[in-house]
């Protein structure tokens, strides 16, 4: 009998400018040098059960991402599987929490729908906290925000990504810095590449700078359950 187990993590410092299929590769290491058993598919290409929630950009610091491991061994408890893995892991990546799923648990990837992100810009023009509630307010008031964007057939079609932005709010100011808080979509279903989001941000507060220059910080990730956005674990 094997074991399914979903893991909050993190990814921090200089683990922000791998790819996520290095992430996968990297991990999988960490997995056999904490001699953790994983369950393969069967046939002729098997492959390790891990499932990952919604891919993270470069770039992007996360203090809210998933996985889910399909592991031999029955025995071992959460707990066990969090400190062996931990102490595999290098700087920049900690796991923080660790459940065993029972059958019919929603999957990751298929089911997140939003994600909770704070952006932090230069504060260049020093505004105050008035006159970026009022911009936020006025972005937010659009009843259409229209882009252009690439389809799937790699052909320009208008957009409106607004139903994609369900929350937007001032989260801090000083004299330096403005940190932006928004709850995006970031599914399969529905996302909102935070690449379109961030030069349309600084365009509503008036800002001239490198959307490179946001930094960005992935909160977490949310699934709906009867009505509401709860976190994955």
């Amino acid at each position: 009998m094997s074991k399914t187990f979903r893991i909050k993590f993190i990814k921090v410092g200089d683990m922000i400018y791998i790819s996520h299929l290095d992430l996968q590769r990297l991990l999988q290491r960490v997995f056999r040098r904490a001699k953790i058993k994983i369950e393969y598919s069967n046939g002729y290409n098997p492959h390790p059960k891990i499932s990952y929630g919604n891919a993270l950009a470069l770039g992007i610091e996360s203090y809210g991402e998933y996985l889910d491991i399909e592991i031999e061994d029955e025995d071992i408890k959460g707990d066990e599987l969090l400190d062996r893995l931990n102490l595999a892991l290098p700087n920049g990546i900690e796991f923080l929490k660790c459940v065993e799923l029972e059958q019919g648990e929603k999957a990751l990837a298929a089911n997140i729908e939003f994600g909770d992100y704070i952006f932090v810009i230069e504060n260049i023009n020093k505004y105050s906290k008035e006159q970026v509630d009022k911009y936020i307010g006025e972005l937010l008031q659009k009843e259409e925000i229209n882009l252009e964007k690439l389809n799937k057939k790699k052909k320009l079609v208008q957009v409106d990504i607004r139903p994609l932005i369900k929350k937007l709010y001032l989260f801090d100011i000083n004299q330096d810095e403005i940190s932006i808080g928004a709850l995006l979509a970031t599914g399969s279903r529905q996302n909102l590449n935070t690449n379109i989001f961030i030069p349309l941000l600084l365009k509503y507060l008036n800002i001239d700078l490198d959307p490179l220059d946001v930094h960005i910080i992935r909160k977490d990730l949310y699934f709906y359950s009867n009505g509401r956005l709860v976190n994955p674990l």
